[in-house]
């Protein structure tokens, strides 16, 4: 009942969101925008926010070999497929990653591991979207290209993901925190702790492969902001040098808006963030809304074949067990 509350109150909220848009936009001026479309840019799109999404998978699968996960390389692409089927199908913003976590930690019997590998990939990837626009955030202040004052939460986000990696991959707070739970009295969680503490040992001795696996996420993070710029110019939005600027700045600030787990898959808070974020990069309201439409169009359609995975595995297993029941 009360996840069924939950899944109610994001619709309603995602609802409401959408309510209030279309208060101020029509959707007359949205499909007008998104009414001549230039399919070339569209195919390119798809093609990068593909090669993102191959690199994500090789990014989750080189931190779960490091935790000495020993899936097939085949295995863990079909569930990062499936994980982001399920981000964009299901009422949920962590589907994805509890569908891996529980999959992968079955086959493997080590679901805290996959936990924290999978921590450790998501805690990565939004580091380097973060640095990336803090990055491009001092370029556009040098050049005085000018931002909304919010733009300035990428620092202190920055900030929190930098020190929560510190947090966990530090030796010396990983080896203290234990005990100091265990004298409040919280054995248990103290258990937890030490276990989780454990895990991430694998990864504590190894800095330049983690300064390496950060280095990849930030091409990744690039690939996935080109996507968006790519989808502007497939829907005939045309862009200078410091419009994409501004929207390197602006994108990423609406991807971290989108982990807020108050809406379905980001429905309804995409579109009215979008409105009032990108306008600051000289598009206009209906384009605006378009643009991340179209850009949430190409994960939808991509993301299509995890679920065909999902269902050609469910559909391989029904058949070996057959085949075994029939012998």
């Amino acid at each position: 009942m009360k996840g069924l509350l939950i899944v109610l109150g994001k619709i309603a909220v995602s609802a409401a969101l959408i309510g209030f848009l279309l208060s101020r936009l029509s959707l007359e001026e949205i499909r007008l925008a998104m009414g001549s479309p230039r399919w070339g840019w569209l195919f390119a799109a798809f093609v990068v926010y593909g090669l993102s999404a191959f690199g994500g998978a090789l990014q989750w699968a080189w931190i779960l070999r490091v935790a000495g996960l020993r899936t097939p390389g085949r295995e863990i692409r079909r569930l990062y497929f499936i994980g982001l089927f399920f981000n964009n199908f299901l009422p949920a913003n962590v589907g994805g990653d509890a569908w891996k976590i529980v999959d992968l930690g079955r086959q493997e019997h080590r679901s805290l591991g996959v936990f924290c590998a999978t921590l450790l990939d998501r805690l990565i990837g939004l580091g380097a979207l973060a640095g990336l626009a803090v990055l491009v955030l001092a370029v556009a202040s040098a050049a005085s290209i000018p931002l909304p004052t919010i733009s300035l939460l990428m620092i202190p986000v920055l900030v929190l993901l930098a020190g929560g990696l510190a947090f966990l991959l530090s030796r010396r707070i990983g080896n203290r925190l234990p005990g100091l739970f265990e004298r409040l009295g919280l054995g248990r969680f103290a258990d937890q702790l030490g276990r989780v503490v454990a895990e991430f040992g694998h990864f504590r001795p190894r800095v330049l492969w983690l300064n390496g696996i950060f280095a990849f996420s930030l091409v990744i993070q690039l690939l996935r902001m080109a996507t968006h710029l790519l989808v502007a110019l497939g829907l005939g939005i045309e862009l200078g040098s410091d419009q994409m600027i501004q929207l390197m700045v602006l994108i990423p600030l609406l991807a971290v808006s989108l982990t807020l787990p108050i809406t379905i898959n980001g429905i309804g808070l995409r579109e009215q963030l979008s409105a009032k974020l990108l306008i600051w990069a000289g598009l206009a309201g209906p384009q605006a809304v378009a643009m991340e439409l179209g850009a949430f169009l190409v994960q939808v359609i991509f993301s299509l074949q995890g679920g065909i995975l999902l269902w050609m595995g469910r559909w391989g297993k029904a058949a070996d067990k057959q085949h075994s029941e029939g012998n």
